[in-house]
């Protein structure tokens, strides 16, 4: 794909502790850490790391991002003030959102305002359709209701 577009075109989603459909690591840590050096060296735009999953307490993303060196995005239930502080702080370049962004179609805007944010109802994830991903209501809607 580099070769194709360039490095600076593409980007890597890491996911080290999921066991999604039991998927699993025996090392984790070695395995992710030799990922995240080589993906550094070939010059990708950013590493985005889900930074969840089994045992996440105890798997060292900070190491991940240093071994990548890169602009590295993090994933994993961030909220706004969560995310301002990670990034503030340096822990992380940048933030994704995935629940936050089904529910909140407006996301940016609401984060702008300090508005609320709604929930994604997680009994809709997977259904197939568009109830819980493209019916949920931007917050003019919500307010206009």
């Amino acid at each position: 794909v580099s070769d194709a577009i360039g490095a600076d075109r593409v980007s890597v989603r890491l996911s080290p502790l999921s066991s999604f459909n039991d998927m699993h690591d025996d090392n984790p840590t070695e395995t992710f850490n030799y990922v995240g050096e080589q993906l550094g060296e070939r010059g990708i735009a950013f590493l985005h790391v889900v930074e969840g999953g089994d045992d996440a307490e105890r798997f060292d993303f900070e190491r991940l991002r240093i071994a990548f060196g890169g602009y590295y995005m993090a994933n994993e239930g961030y909220d706004d003030d969560d995310a301002r502080r990670a990034i503030r702080n340096g822990r992380t370049d940048l933030i994704s959102f995935g629940k936050l962004w089904i529910s909140n179609p407006d996301l940016v805007e609401r984060l702008r305002l300090d508005a609320p944010l709604a929930c994604a109802d997680p009994d809709t994830f997977y259904g197939g359709g568009a109830e819980g991903y493209i019916d949920y209501p931007t917050l003019s809607e919500a307010e206009a209701a």
